[in-house]
């Protein structure tokens, strides 16, 4: 079986997200998309949303997709866990496993913990995203979602937010960012 490792921090998880996940399952060679919100990212300090919030949005969000599988792998161990972790466990599960990225993590990409092992295990798949260039040794998904998770902290807009959370989400910023 092949899936595609689709990791973030979701905060929020927005159309775009839905979007790369999308993509993936109409052009990769894949059984199904593994969507794995972090507990904190291993590059950042901390989050907006609390991990297990973040965590129940994805859920909801794709609870009605059978081709989409929403792990709490990381959430559950409480802390910034390295993607070379994740990917070894599921690893001696899976034949292949495509590994999606936003191209705004290419700059970034060789500093992750344990890199080539992570590169030996994985296949990249690399969203577009802002006019990033992408090296032809990636695979590209090709995905126009003009928004990010922080601009949407900023500035909360339904329109960007999955119609399945929404009113919780945008709830959810509002009140702590009033804080």
């Amino acid at each position: 079986m092949n899936i595609a490792l689709y990791g973030g921090s979701f905060d929020p998880p927005h159309i775009g997200h839905l979007q790369v996940v999308h993509a993936a399952l109409q052009s990769l060679d894949i059984d199904k998309v593994i969507v794995v919100p972090t507990f904190v990212n291993p590059f950042k300090t901390g989050t907006h949303a609390p991990a297990k919030l973040r965590l129940k949005w994805l859920e909801a969000i794709f609870a009605k997709e059978n081709d989409v599988e929403v792990s709490d792998i990381e959430v559950i161990q409480n802390r910034a866990v390295p993607s070379i972790e994740t990917v070894e466990i599921l690893a001696s599960r899976y034949e292949k496993i495509y590994f999606i990225i936003g191209a705004d993590n290419l700059a970034s990409l060789q500093k992750w913990h344990r890199f080539e092992a992570l590169d030996a295990l994985v296949t990249w798949v690399v969203a577009t995203r802002d006019g990033i260039a992408i090296d032809k040794k990636y695979q590209q998904l090709s995905v126009e979602h003009p928004i990010s998770s922080s601009q949407l902290r900023n500035s909360i807009q339904d329109k960007y937010l999955p119609k399945e959370v929404a009113s919780e989400i945008k709830t959810y910023y509002e009140e702590t960012h009033a804080r």
